[in-house]
């Protein structure tokens, strides 16, 4: 028998299993990411990452990104890798409309599609969740296989 959830049911359900299943969900710092540049690791100044209060800051929960610039793997002009950029001398600005796109964490995308299913069918509401507890202003949600 198919049962088919509301969205805003889905949505307080999908945050009360976050807060269950990640201790200090909502309480999740941020700061920028990092990535490898050839002089070590250097900041990322198109990733803010969103790690758990008892978690390491290279064990993160998802990162919020700007989508037009965004890598994955780092492969930056040598501006931003040569010194570091003048935005990342400041906190991110998380509400900033450039930062669209919340990309998840393997462990967080299986985790969710193992409970709920496909991402089609929790993606709006886990974008919901994310805006409102951490005042984003996310338009998309991905999951970036590796």
């Amino acid at each position: 028998m198919e049962v088919i959830i509301s969205e805003s049911k889905l949505t307080k359900i999908l945050h009360k299993y976050l807060n269950m299943s990640y201790e200090g969900f909502d309480d999740c710092y941020h700061d920028w990411a990092e990535f490898n540049c050839g002089m070590g690791v250097c900041c990322d100044p198109y990733a803010v990452v969103f790690v758990l209060p008892q978690s390491e800051y290279d064990d993160y929960l998802f990162k919020l990104v700007n989508g037009n610039y965004y890598d994955d793997d780092g492969d930056y002009p040598s501006e931003i890798s040569d010194e570091l950029p003048e935005v990342c001398e400041n906190r991110p600005d998380i509400s900033d409309s450039e930062f669209e796109t919340i990309l998840m964490s393997e462990d967080m995308y299986e985790r969710i599609t193992n409970l709920f299913g496909s991402i089609n069918i929790w993606r709006g509401p886990l974008l919901s969740i994310m805006n409102k507890t951490f005042h984003t202003n996310a338009r998309s949600l991905i999951y970036i296989y590796e």
